[in-house]
């Protein structure tokens, strides 16, 4: 049972791993300047060698269609970028606060040694 559910949970890993793969590169390419011409040309063509008559209900179904697929597609990817970015942000903000605390500890450091070497000298004026 163990091995049949280990072979299920890679699975669902692998088929995550490429869902996230088609939907970078379907964002990728629907940002392109091409995606718009061709679709233009497409509706175009399909208007004027009147594929169906007018109101286009076929046409209007996939193109809705086509709207939900790419829309879900591009929010897997920017959610996945946007957690990317959260991470970064955290590693960022940790290293930061790391990097304040050390900066204190080394003034604090230098306080004390100035406040050492302020007694040295008077020390040295006394004698």
């Amino acid at each position: 049972m163990k091995k049949f559910l280990l072979k299920i949970k890679h699975l669902f890993i692998h088929f995550e791993n490429r869902i996230e793969e088609i939907s970078d590169w379907t964002a990728e390419v629907s940002a392109s300047p091409w995606f718009l011409i061709l679709h233009a040309i497409w509706w175009s063509c399909w208007i004027v060698f009147k594929v169906e008559p007018f109101p286009y209900g076929l046409l209007t179904m996939i193109l809705s269609l086509e709207a939900i697929v790419l829309s879900a597609l591009l929010l897997s990817s920017s959610n996945r970028e946007g957690d990317v970015e959260k991470k970064i942000a955290r590693k960022t903000l940790s290293n930061t606060k790391e990097t304040n605390w050390m900066t204190e500890e080394i003034l604090e450091v230098v306080r004390d040694l100035q406040e050492d070497v302020r007694l040295l000298r008077d020390e040295e004026e006394e004698e």
